[in-house]
């Protein structure tokens, strides 16, 4: 009967049997699956990093200030009488000479008055002619005793306002051939129009400018420089400038003035870089970036420029340990040249810091170490 019984159950114990066994390979796969999961997991969290040694190297700071590039002389040319604009001989971005007329003024009846003047100065020079005859017979009269002294001054009285009256002539001659010679609107050396304020046809005043001139040829760098950093310059230096809106192109220059007398109240200096730009490639208007070299600083330790982050606006890099992990570390730095950093304090020579990939880094965080430069 036991037998029978069993013998009933027999299939739902083998379901049983057989369930289980299922049940525990599914358990035993599963915590192979997982750890797997884990292990492919942690692998994803360890970063790739490139690194470089700290080591010592020869480096020549760079003081870099900013600045933008203006002509080293440009000049408003003015009319010197009103008048109405009759021609524009030039537009903008013209070459002009010394000596060259870029506008003519409408003179009117100008021409009328120089004719007028010149007349007048005939017939006050004639009236002076006849004047000084008369006084000479009447001189000779009067020695003779012929004529009385009453006789003589007068004439004398007349030459001499006849004399007045060619002066007044002269001078009223010369104010319109001033004038008429002012017409003419002449630029007084070599130049490139770098703006034109009027057209023809418009109505100007004197001391109004119509056009303006520049040597763009020359172009001047004003960098404005700390009192600390006014001391380590030199006139005649020679400087790097970049210009930003040629893709950071670095052109020679050289400091040819400093302010001698520092601004208030920043106490600020002035410097002037002059740039030839014979090429013409250069604008002004343009923003630079002046890059002045200071004394080179012996087998100082330093590490690469990139390498450097911002830590709450301190400098850090992140160092790696002999577990592989990534420590950020805040540092000292002093003089920066060559794409390197001179480093005070916060590190030793040896030690590996993080040049590529270390924006990714969280301190502490496992890496993946790349290949790196060797310090020189």
């Amino acid at each position: 009967m036991n037998f029978t019984k069993v013998k009933r159950f027999m299939p739902i114990i083998i379901g049983i049997v057989l369930l289980g066994a299922f049940i525990g390979y599914r358990i035993v796969d599963n915590i192979a699956e997982n750890k797997i999961r884990a292990k492919n997991l942690a692998e994803s969290n360890i970063t790739s990093v490139q690194t470089e040694p700290v080591g010592r190297r020869d480096i020549t700071p760079q003081m870099i200030f900013s600045a933008g590039l203006e002509p080293v002389w440009s000049t408003d040319i003015s009319a010197k009488v009103d008048g109405r604009i009759e021609t524009m001989y030039v537009n903008e971005g013209d070459l002009v000479k010394a000596g060259t007329v870029v506008a003519t003024l409408d003179g009117g009846d100008l021409a009328g008055q120089v004719m007028q003047a010149e007349g007048n100065l005939l017939a006050a020079e004639s009236n002076f002619e006849q004047a000084q005859l008369d006084y000479n017979r009447y001189s000779e009269l009067a020695n003779a005793g012929a004529i009385s002294m009453q006789v003589l001054d007068n004439a004398r009285t007349k030459r001499d306002a006849a004399y007045g009256q060619v002066q007044n002539a002269k001078g009223s001659l010369g104010l319109v051939k001033e004038k008429e010679k002012n017409l003419n609107i002449i630029v007084p050396r070599d130049g490139v129009v770098t703006k034109r304020h009027l057209q023809a046809g418009a109505f100007v005043r004197s001391g109004a400018p119509l056009i303006t001139v520049a040597d763009t040829e020359t172009l001047l760098a004003k960098a404005t420089i700390g009192e600390s950093q006014a001391a380590g310059l030199k006139i005649g230096a020679s400087v790097k400038v970049q210009i930003d809106a040629l893709g950071g192109k670095a052109v020679n220059g050289m400091i040819t003035m400093i302010s001698p007398v520092a601004q208030l109240p920043a106490r600020t200096f002035t410097a002037d870089v002059t740039i030839d730009n014979s090429d013409g490639i250069l604008k002004g208007g343009m923003f630079a970036k002046v890059e002045i070299p200071v004394a080179t600083k012996g087998q100082v330790l330093a590490v690469p420029e990139n390498s450097i982050i911002l830590r709450e606006d301190q400098p850090s890099v992140f160092v790696i340990d002999e577990e592989g992990r990534a420590n950020q570390r805040l540092i000292q730095v002093g003089g920066t040249g060559g794409g390197y950093a001179e480093v005070i304090e916060g590190l030793n020579e040896g030690e590996q810091v993080v040049t590529g990939g270390q924006h990714k880094l969280r301190d502490g965080m496992k890496v993946l170490v790349g290949a790196g430069g060797d310090a020189q």
